[in-house]
């Protein structure tokens, strides 16, 4: 895991992230590539986010609660992240290479 000091969000390898998916209960995972990509294939219960539905999620999930997030690449990720920590959620983690690495480390059980 690489934390960065002035980040309120930690990134996270693709190894990593598919670990913490395997071993800890109750976290809320978030697709935000585009819906045809979601729709084309996603992250077993992954819920798709867009700016439009972001503030509907901030209601729906408890600040302590964990939020990992994924993109295409693992850069719009580390943006939706930080606007989860911006509103003071404290466990909130971007996947780093996004949606095809962590996929990959999902199933290589």
């Amino acid at each position: 895991m690489t934390t960065s000091a002035s980040s309120p969000f930690r990134c996270l390898s693709a190894a990593d992230a598919a670990t913490l998916l395997r071993s800890e209960a109750g976290i809320t995972v978030f697709d935000v590539r585009d819906l045809a990509s979601y729709q084309r294939g996603h992250v077993s219960g992954a819920a798709h986010l867009d700016e439009q539905r972001f503030p509907l999620w901030l209601r729906r999930i408890e600040k302590a609660a964990p939020v990992v997030i994924y993109c295409y690449h693992g850069n719009a990720s580390k943006t939706f992240a930080q606007m989860f920590a911006d509103f003071r959620f404290t466990r909130v983690f971007s996947v780093d290479g996004g949606y095809e690495p962590l996929a990959a480390a999902l199933a290589a059980a």
